[in-house]
């Protein structure tokens, strides 16, 4: 881990999303090489940080989230994808003045009826079949045509990265990923930091019409659509998302 000096531009802090790890992150974290240290860490249920003791709770990934956050020398921004951005708004709401700002990327909002029971659905998948239920159509949503078809290692990785997670752990993130969203909406005017609401024209999940109803609901915060993209553009365009986080921290 590297943590910024004073007078140089905070550290970033990258949370994945949920049945992925830290590795999502190494395109942008590569672009952004010489303009910001990232600092990109496995979440619980995830990777190499295993499926943690008792009850898992949004609350246990803003508590990771903490501790990555207490080893530095100042104040992050935190970018968090999907699940990643519901942890950093958790994290946000319990710690006021410990961020310098957030990016909250490809992030639900306020789930309506008709979404609600679709996520529910694919939680029902998760219940049943494990990751093998998710990793198929996950793939379908989160690339485009073109990518899926030009750059085939590295969808077969993210699909690889899917179907290793550990049965039990993919289930119990995935349940806090379909549910959390709730409390966090009744919330979201608390936040007090500088926040970047960022998702992708064709992201059917995590929809521009959310991350702008998000952007509304925190107090000081903007809205950026990237144009011709989908739920995957961190992977799939690492360079247009690292120039949009590099220029909402240059802003701060």
């Amino acid at each position: 881990m590297t943590a910024s000096h004073a007078g140089k531009a905070p550290p970033l802090v990258l949370i994945h999303g949920v049945g992925l790890d830290r590795t999502m992150w190494d395109g942008v974290s590569h672009c952004l090489s010489g303009r910001l240290d990232c600092i990109a860490f496995d979440m619980p249920c995830h990777g190499e940080a295993g499926l943690p003791a008792g009850e898992v709770a949004l609350a246990t990934f803003a508590d990771a989230l903490g501790a990555v956050v207490d080893g530095l020398e100042t104040a992050p921004v935190v970018v968090g994808f999907s699940m990643g951005a519901m942890v950093a708004q958790r994290f946000a709401l319990d710690r006021p003045g410990a961020l310098r700002g957030m990016v909250l990327m490809n992030a639900v909002f306020d789930r309506d009826g008709h979404q609600r029971a679709a996520i529910l659905q694919r939680l029902a998948a998760v219940e049943r079949d494990g990751p093998a239920g998710m990793a198929k159509s996950a793939i379908a949503r989160w690339f485009t045509g073109d990518f899926r078809k030009g750059s085939p290692e590295l969808v077969d990785a993210v699909r690889r990265r899917l179907l290793a997670n550990d049965p039990a752990a993919y289930l119990a993130a995935y349940r806090v990923f379909a549910t959390a969203d709730g409390e966090l909406a009744r919330e979201a005017a608390r936040i007090a930091c500088p926040t970047l609401a960022m998702t992708a024209e064709h992201d059917i999940n995590s929809t521009p019409a959310m991350s702008r109803a998000l952007a509304e609901a925190i107090p000081d915060a903007r809205a950026l659509v990237l144009d011709g993209l989908a739920h995957g553009a961190p992977i799939e365009a690492p360079e247009r998302v690292a120039d949009a986080i590099s220029g909402f921290v240059g802003g701060l």
